[in-house]
């Protein structure tokens, strides 16, 4: 018998937060065990005992990631820039000499780059000059970013996972407290086509448990120095080490711990050694940002343009603590990805102190907290009503580790932190989209916040106040409840059954003046009515928020006709109320052949618009704006549109746009002429189209430069 001890800790500017982690062996077959452990603390030093038998551990460094300080600091001499469009460096003139500006990297497409400054300018001064120019959109520091574990653990049994009530360290778990993995793994244990981003530090790609896991660019040849696919990257065959500019990795040391550990959560393999991973058949894109010292915003974005481009839909997180940043924001927004965010953990409200990137609004952010094995929200973990969406487990989770001196045996370690949440959500999306191909980052999203598993501990603490839970998310049909799925035009048939199936929902984006007219016809012997929610909704199992609705009793025939008071996205319902069988919904969008007045319900105005009352106009009247901002926008459903006005003095120039494409058409006469035809269009494809009429500003050529207004008589429809 021998004694190891460790000194374990990291110490922050404002305060020492020590982490530990209890040391595991490898029995004869490979089963991960843990040995029990004593602590006691003196002064600033954490000491903990490890009584083991000699023949079972290797002594190991540990590495604390979780600094409570709070960091928040940025690359020296960087800035973050986006340039308005058709802008660039160039465009900055004598500023470009004045700071002494080069540009360091493009980011994206979008006109966001890295921009390196002179270094005897202050930050302050560079930032106040940017923000000076008209043709810069928004300028921030380069920040830098943490990962967000905490390596305390007090857990030495693996529960996430299936929890039985076994006893942590003295401490009896709550059994069920765990994310139903088994239910889920009855449907899929992942794709192996799917790819899943690791946003974190770096990999050990050879560990027994993920090496079949690691993607694989098939448009590289390995270490030819070539970019063959031409993104940038020269031999990223497996991913890109952002941090260090390389292809390298995995850096042996303690820099790349944390990544390894998440992925392991992520997609371990199924292999009857070790740990298994919540999708252990999905593969794992390793996109290291982060260093032995945190990691540059910049390279986080450019880590998510990579998935991006690659076509990666799920991106893991495990990181946090920088400024509220624009880019980083937008790189989120535009990277089509379902973006799994780690709380953090600073044991705060980020409805009120946000940690980002966790906290941005944003549709396709999922944000995660930490629970313990008893169902509580760990010490540690961030928490938010508003901000913070699901919970997940979070304390004395096992999963793979760097090799010690190329031993796998003990290559696993249990860690705290929203950092080992996060990758438990992970996986269950990994697992949703992978029994749903289709389902988009939002739609994977909907379904685990729908399904979770509540818990009175979490109420009022996250979003949902529940844990995620995989067995009833994968199994999830999105069309049961809001947002549905995308209403692609025309008809669908489909089926209903009222005792498993009650719920079809569509999303439907309606314009303000919008007619819509909604038909369902179903099988005989079924009684299915039909409803539509308006923009607010959250759900239709309630009729808070219906709108329009039919529902005769006995019967699958239903049919509405509804116009759109604003402009949103609105919630068609098929319902089952009795039996099962299929149904047909056809919906018509627009008015039909026609002619309307400008006082007709079905125009869109938008801004300022004044009723003027003219016997010579048609009806006895027509609507005139000049002001900014004012549109009128008409949906209408036939072959052919025509559009009449006003001509006289007052008048200028409008903009005519019919789906999608815009020309100007001058309104301005010496003289008045009543019920001219400014526009008309025939030969369109019978079906949905949207006609737009908007004020410029602009006068005629001819005329005085208050000559700028834009008036509406009439529409006509061709059927």
């Amino acid at each position: 018998m021998r004694i190891l001890k460790k000194i374990i800790g990291i110490c922050g500017t404002v305060g020492l937060l020590f982490g530990g982690t209890t040391t595991v062996a490898a029995t004869s077959t490979n089963t991960p065990q843990v040995v029990k452990h004593e602590k006691k603390v003196e002064g600033n030093i954490q000491e903990e005992i490890i009584k083991v038998d000699s023949s079972e551990v290797k002594k190991r460094k540990i590495l604390t990631y979780f600094n409570n300080n709070k960091p928040k600091k940025y690359k020296e001499n960087e800035v973050i820039v986006k340039f308005k469009k058709n802008y660039s460096i160039k465009s900055l003139g004598s500023l470009s000499t004045t700071l002494g500006l080069t540009t360091a990297k493009e980011l994206n497409k979008e006109g966001t780059h890295v921009i390196k400054f002179s270094k005897n300018k202050k930050m302050a001064d560079v930032l106040k000059e940017f923000n000076a120019s008209s043709n810069v959109e928004y300028v921030e520091p380069n920040y830098v970013y943490q990962p967000t574990a905490v390596t305390d653990p007090l857990y030495n049994e693996l529960w996430g996972l299936k929890n039985t009530g076994q006893e942590i360290l003295g401490q009896v778990g709550k059994k069920g407290i765990d994310i139903s993995a088994e239910a889920a793994w009855t449907n899929t244990k992942g794709s192996s086509s799917l790819v899943i981003g690791v946003i974190d530090t770096g990999i050990e790609i050879n560990h027994p448990e993920l090496k079949d896991k690691i993607w694989v660019n098939t448009e590289e040849i390995p270490n030819d120095g070539i970019d063959n696919d031409k993104n940038g990257y020269i031999d990223d065959v497996n991913g890109w080490n952002f941090y260090d500019k390389n292809n390298r990795l995995f850096i042996r040391g303690e820099e790349d711990f944390h990544g390894t550990h998440v992925a392991g959560t992520i997609a371990a393999k199924a292999n009857k050694i070790g740990v298994t991973g919540i999708a252990p058949n999905v593969k794992i894109m390793p996109l290291k940002f982060i260093g032995p010292y945190g990691g540059y915003e910049s390279d986080a974005i450019a880590a998510i343009e990579y998935a991006k481009v690659k076509g990666v839909k799920i991106l893991n997180n495990s990181w946090g603590g920088g400024e509220n940043s624009q880019a980083l924001k937008d790189a989120i927004k535009n990277s089509g990805t379902l973006f799994i965010a780690a709380a953090g953990n600073y044991a705060e409200n980020s409805d009120t102190s946000p940690m980002y990137p966790a906290a941005y609004d944003l549709p396709n952010i999922l944000s995660v907290a930490s629970i313990n094995n008893t169902g509580n929200l760990s010490y540690f973990s961030n928490y938010g009503a508003k901000s913070v969406d699901v919970a997940a487990p979070g304390e004395g989770i096992l999963s793979t580790t760097p090799s010690v001196e190329g031993d796998y045996s003990t290559a696993y370690e249990y860690l705290d932190g929203t950092s080992m949440a996060t990758p438990h959500v992970t996986g269950v999306a990994a697992l949703v989209k992978s029994a749903h191909s289709s389902y988009t980052p939002v739609q994977i999203k909907n379904a685990i916040l729908r399904t979770t598993t509540k818990l009175s501990s979490l109420t009022g603490k996250v979003v949902t106040g529940g844990l995620v839970n995989a067995g009833k998310a994968v199994n999830f049909e999105v069309d049961s409840d809001i947002p549905g799925i995308t209403w692609k035009g025309g008809s669908i048939s489909t089926s209903l059954d009222a005792s498993k199936d009650k719920n079809d929902v569509y999303s439907i984006k309606l314009l303000k003046g919008e007619k819509v007219k909604a038909t369902l016809t179903g099988d005989s012997g079924t009684d299915f009515d039909l409803y539509l929610y308006n923009d607010t909704t959250k759900t239709v199992n309630s009729s808070n928020g219906i709108v329009a609705h039919s529902e005769i009793t006995n019967s699958s025939k239903e049919s509405f006709t509804f116009t759109a008071p604003k402009t949103g996205t609105y919630y068609l319902n098929a319902h089952a109320f009795s039996g099962a069988g299929k149904y047909t919904l056809s919906v018509t969008e627009g008015i039909g052949a026609g002619t309307y007045e400008n006082t007709s319900k079905y125009f869109g105005y938008e801004g300022t618009w004044n009723k003027i009352s003219d016997g010579s106009a048609s009806a006895s009247s027509f609507t005139s704006t000049n002001q900014t901002g004012s549109t009128v926008k008409i949906v209408f459903n036939g072959t052919g549109i025509s559009y009449k006005a006003i001509k006289n003095d007052k008048q200028g120039i409008v903009k005519v746009t019919l789906d999608g494409k815009s020309a100007n058409y001058s309104l301005h006469a010496a003289t008045p002429k009543y019920k001219e035809e400014i526009f008309s269009k025939t030969g369109l494809t019978a079906g949905k189209h949207v006609l737009s009429i908007e004020w410029t500003g602009q006068a005629d050529p001819v005329a005085r430069k208050t000559s700028t207004e834009v008036n509406v008589d009439s529409i006509s429809v061709l059927k």
